[in-house]
């Protein structure tokens, strides 16, 4: 006769079932979502020439530069799954970017005129910050493999547009006038906001954590559009750079949180 160990028996009997059982898979998904990603740096004036006020043929020279921080990403989607591997999207997302500005007088005129005002506005300017918010709507593509499994890894591409409220070329500052204070225009982009295309790329993992719940972690490379200062504004009152427009990969780390609405189910023998 042949003899089975206890051990052995116990790891059979666990193993037949689950050999004939399989998770559910999901189909439709809410899913919200929050991060951080990385920024980048828009662009640099070496030597922006800056009219005194009251004396507007004399000029000072300034040293400025923008970057863009580090941006809280806060989003929705809607997730739908017709089959096992490949999945439609369609998402909105908040990019929640700061601006760092820098600005150093490299050069003031000896005039009494209009004295030390440069240097305020020039010290107000890298003391502030402003925000370069955005509105991101885009639709595309998930490709996931293992859809049964604890873990479902996936691949995300998708594209869209960004509206954005304010200018990532605008700067202004401020200084004391009769103890009053007063803003000065550095650099003025008429333009304002923007609307532009985006697109992201993501990597991946879902895992079923609850009945009708999943976590994902994502790390996606989100591009994004920016109006750039391409030079120095001309030296008279206006301030008006020339500009351009340039691409910025901001790459981040992204928590998820999956509702599933609908799921094929899994077979239990």
């Amino acid at each position: 006769m042949r003899r089975v160990s206890l051990p052995g028996l116990l790891v059979a009997l666990a193993a037949a079932p689950a050999a004939g059982q399989t998770r559910p898979q999901p189909q439709l998904l809410l899913t919200i979502f929050g991060g951080v990603s990385t920024g980048a740096r828009l662009w640099e004036i070496n030597r922006q020439p800056f009219a005194r006020r009251d004396d507007p043929a004399t000029f000072d020279s300034l040293r400025l530069s923008r970057t863009l921080q580090s941006a809280l990403t806060l989003g929705a989607s809607a997730t739908i799954f017709p089959g096992p591997n490949l999945g439609l999207t369609a998402e909105i997302a908040y990019l929640g970017y700061d601006l760092d500005d820098a600005c150093t007088a490299t050069y003031i005129d000896p005039s009494i005129v209009d004295a030390g005002e440069t240097e305020a506005i020039c010290a107000d300017v890298s003391r502030q910050g402003a925000s370069a918010v955005a509105l991101a709507f885009s639709a595309g593509l998930v490709y996931r493999v293992a859809s049964r499994s604890f873990a479902s890894p996936y691949l995300r591409a998708q594209a869209g547009i960004t509206a954005r409220n304010s200018s990532t070329v605008e700067m202004q500052g401020r200084f004391l006038l009769n103890s009053e204070p007063q803003t000065r225009v550095v650099l003025d982009d008429p333009k304002g906001g923007a609307i532009n295309p985006t697109a992201a790329f993501g990597l991946g993992v879902m895992i079923p954590f609850a009945h009708g719940y999943q976590a994902r972690f994502e790390v996606r490379d989100q591009l994004v559009m920016a109006r750039d200062a391409t030079g120095p504004a001309a030296a008279n009152s206006l301030q008006v750079p020339p500009t351009g427009t340039k691409l910025v990969h901001s790459v981040g780390l992204l928590f998820q949180l999956d509702i599933v609405l609908e799921q094929r189910r899994g077979r239990r023998y």
